[in-house]
């Protein structure tokens, strides 16, 4: 277990510490507490020591450390511990840990990030004594923090103090705000100097949406009557609350003759009431309010002056700064002044033509507005006022928000859609797909998740395929044509991601493109682990995505299941650890509960599966979808090159898969770069060769601009099956790849070693039969062996027997027309 540890500690490279906090507290792991203790510890300590000592302040223990471990890391395993509080010890041993850590190894050990956290869990969580005296030791705390910091400590509101220091030091934040003296919580007592009147012709509407409206209703309001900016007018959609709440609704419409009040007849969410205000809206520009919130007076003048001067722009946002009811801003890990998504400002007109409205959901549908608005007109034409936040968004034990977003975690509903509107707003941007949303919420272009539509309903699914669907790797590629095989064939199909801690990254990374987008056009189906799904058949795509799940639980129910050894655990030189059989296995019955069934690929990935147990004797066939129509090639230049979807997992690989180009100098190479966001991940490649960004170019097009595929994997690489190498048969290339693989690809390739690859190519360039006779056969014996139908064909073996009644002769009657029927080959596989 060690060992493997390390591997993957090697693997993530400079990126450890800070890839690997986030992607702790995104995926709520217990495991990945080991992993950052091994990192911090190496071979001197386990986790469950150094939590010993922290507990025990056993500073004597970790000074005898201290040359062989790194402080940095102990400081950033107290911080996952703090931001996941997945256990009931975990905050004070994070603030244990910290201490320890700074006595020992000196507060400079800690990041600014790592001395903010500790400071701002000592005033939420043990006194303000105890923040100040962090705050003394602790240089290094980002100014937003420690502004933050400061007022929290001056606060007349929640222990008896001054109310001058404290005014000053919250107006540093936000320059304007004061408390009045009367009843009722601070917020809700908030007010400004009275600002210069700016008249004007153009009118903006404010749409204040509301719900069971408090007095919250009142200050969000006056605030907006306070605005400098004279020609508003307030329009207040109330989302059917009950009749008890009338008195305050009409209070709120009292305060003013420039207040509208809209009652819905019965409650459809946030979003439906703003829609309704839009409509409702006579202003040339529209903007929201959320109900419990306080403006600035000067945020409606600041947001619309640009849009009066520029008449390119159709709309504008700004900053707010997040309070709670006694104007505390401080929150352990997130930061107060943050953009502020009910800000938005539209020019109501263009907008409302060219976009239309905002999606009709319960929660999270404000930014994909935005981010449509900005993806029909370009983002230029979306400018965001910035300086000093122009909000103070009230932070209430019941707000949504504060319950679904955390630092580096987002519910799991939420960040579906997010990468389902990324998706579509790139079709928007490109012109492939309309920007124009009804106000009734019809033909959603993709799926929204029931969390969000305000639904609960248990699922059934034939066939659930678990796998990290972030970047597209080999056994994501294959996956892509199995699913859409599955669905073909009439089974109920759905994904359901893992991240895998070889791809670990600081932010928060969508679905592939051609995932997302078999989920956006409605092929198959998204499910979360909190999901309740009942599935047939779960099969987990990529082995090592089981590796690092404990503590994490599952709604998900398996009448059975398979684990696809995609890659074999670890290399036969015993490098590159990726994954423990056992450990998966046991996962596997945790997670979905069900004992699996281990699929390998190929005899290379069977060979190194003797930990496995219940290993399936036949290999799992390969879907390669028919790649339409493909050109004849009758003659080759010398376009040479390959595919490193594959290479980002160890960082030798690239180089080596790379060597035998290096050996090609008169050859035209070009290379499409590993699947990982630009900058993650660094190639070195000759300055004469063309390297792609996987982003950039697609799978299929970089194969076809190849007269030749390179396939010359390390040699202590396990694997036989290349899902590249298979393509790039299947596009018409001739492969080039070691003879080891004979056995595997068969017709589909021709065999060399690196330094034959030369010589070889020029053959094949010199005799053109010759090449268009192999890129004929390959193509030929690549369709007869992977037929999707075999796929689908295995997979109906394996569901269960209840469910196959009825099941196998609606995939038997699919097959012919989705795959062409079955075939058998001896070709690749």
């Amino acid at each position: 277990m060690q060992a493997l540890l390390d591997d993957h500690i090697t693997a993530a490279g400079s990126r450890f510490r800070l890839a690997m906090t986030a992607t702790a507290s995104r995926n709520r792991s217990l495991d990945a507490r080991v992993l950052l203790a091994r990192a911090a510890l190496g071979e001197h300590g386990t986790l469950d020591r150094l939590l010993e000592a922290a507990r025990a302040g056993d500073r004597r223990w970790l000074r005898r450390l201290r040359r062989g471990i790194d402080p940095g890391l102990v400081a950033a395993l107290a911080h996952s511990l703090a931001l996941q509080e997945l256990l009931p010890t975990d905050r004070d041993d994070a603030l244990a840990l910290f201490e320890l850590t700074r006595r020992v190894c000196g507060a400079r050990a800690l990041s600014p990030a790592n001395q903010a956290l500790h400071a701002q869990l000592a005033l939420a969580y043990e006194s303000p004594e105890r923040a100040r005296k962090l705050m003394r030791r602790y240089l290094r705390i980002g100014e937003a923090a420690r502004a933050g910091l400061r007022a929290d400590l001056l606060n007349p509101f929640v222990a008896t103090q001054p109310y001058g220091p404290w005014l000053e030091a919250f107006q540093r934040l936000m320059p304007g705000p004061q408390v009045t003296e009367g009843d009722g919580v601070p917020f809700d007592r908030l007010t400004a100097a009275e600002a210069e009147r700016v008249d004007g012709p153009h009118r903006v509407s404010v749409v204040v949406t509301a719900f069971r409206p408090d007095r919250g209703l009142i200050t969000a309001v006056r605030s907006i009557l306070a605005q400098s900016w004279a020609n508003t007018e307030v329009i207040i959609v109330d989302d059917a609350s009950p009749p008890e709440f009338d008195a305050i609704l009409a209070e709120a419409v009292a305060l003013g003759d420039r207040i509208r009040l809209v009652k819905l007849p019965v409650n459809a969410g946030t979003y439906a009431a703003r829609n309704a205000g839009l409509d409702a809206a006579g202003g040339e520009f529209a903007t929201f309010q959320d109900s419990d919130d306080w403006s600035h007076p000067l945020r409606i003048e600041r947001q619309v002056r640009p849009l009066i001067e520029d008449r390119r722009l159709v709309a504008t946002t700004s900053d707010g700064l997040a309070v709670t009811d006694q104007l505390m801003c401080t929150r352990p890990g997130v930061r107060g002044d943050r953009f502020n998504p009910s800000s938005l400002m539209l020019r109501r007109g263009p907008v409302l033509r060219t976009v239309g409205y905002f999606d009709r959901l319960r929660k999270a549908a404000d930014s994909e507005y935005i981010g449509r608005i900005q993806a029909a007109f370009g983002a230029g034409r979306v400018l965001h006022v910035s300086g000093s936040p122009l909000a103070l968004i009230r932070l209430s034990a019941g707000s949504l928000s504060r319950a679904e977003i955390r630092a580096h975690w987002m519910h799991p509903a939420r960040t579906a859609y997010m990468s389902a509107y990324q998706r579509q707003h790139q079709r928007i941007a490109g012109r492939r797909a309309s920007a124009y949303r009804p106000a009734d919420g019809a033909d959603r272009p993709f799926p929204a998740p029931d969390h969000l539509l305000g639904v609960a309903r248990g699922r059934a699914y034939d066939v659930v395929m678990v796998a990290d669907w972030r970047f597209l790797e080999s056994a994501q590629r294959g996956a892509l044509d199995e699913l859409k095989a599955l669905a073909g064939a009439g089974l109920r199909v759905a994904v359901l991601h893992l991240d895998s801690y070889r791809a670990i990254q600081m932010r928060r990374v969508p679905f592939a493109g051609l995932v997302q987008d078999l989920v956006n056009d409605g092929v198959i189906d998204r499910i979360a682990m909190e999901d309740r799904v009942e599935a047939a058949l779960v099969v987990v795509r990529q082995a090592a995505v089981l590796q690092f799940t404990g503590g994490q639980t599952s709604g998900v129910r398996a009448t059975r299941a398979i684990v696809v050894a995609d890659r074999a655990p670890v290399r036969a030189d015993g490098s590159d650890r990726r994954y423990e059989p056992p450990t998966c296995t046991e996962a596997v019955r945790r997670l979905f509960g069900a004992d699996p069934l281990w699929v390998a690929p190929d005899e290379g990935v069977r060979s190194c599966l003797r930990t496995a147990g219940n290993l399936d004797p036949e290999d799992l066939p390969v879907a390669l979808a028919p790649a339409g129509w493909v050109a004849d090639r009758t003659g080759a230049s010398a376009v040479v090159g390959t595919d490193l979807c594959d290479a980002a997992n160890w960082p030798p690989d690239a180089a080596d898969i790379l060597a035998v180009c290096r050996r090609l100098p008169e050859s035209d190479v070009r290379v499409r770069l590993p699947d990982r966001p630009v900058g993650a991940f660094e190639v070195e490649v000759e300055a004469s060769w063309l390297a792609y960004q996987a982003a950039d170019l697609e799978p299929r097009p970089f194969l076809h601009q190849l007269d030749f595929y390179l396939h010359f994997p390390p040699v202590q690489a396990a694997e036989w099956s290349s899902r590249p190498a298979l393509e790039a048969a299947a596009a018409g290339c001739v492969v080039l790849t070691p003879p080891r693989f004979r056995p595997y690809y068969g017709d589909a390739a021709v065999y060399c070693t690196r330094s034959e690859a030369g010589p070889l190519i020029a053959r094949y360039r010199a005799d053109p039969t010759l090449y268009a006779a192999q890129s004929n056969r390959a193509r030929q014996a690549v369709a007869a062996a992977c037929d999707p139908a075999r796929f689908v064909d295995r997979i109906a073996t394996l569901l269960p027997a209840l469910l196959t009644i009825g099941v196998t002769d609606r995939v038997a009657s699919e097959l012919t027309s989705v795959c062409g029927g079955p075939t058998t080959s001896s070709g690749p596989g």
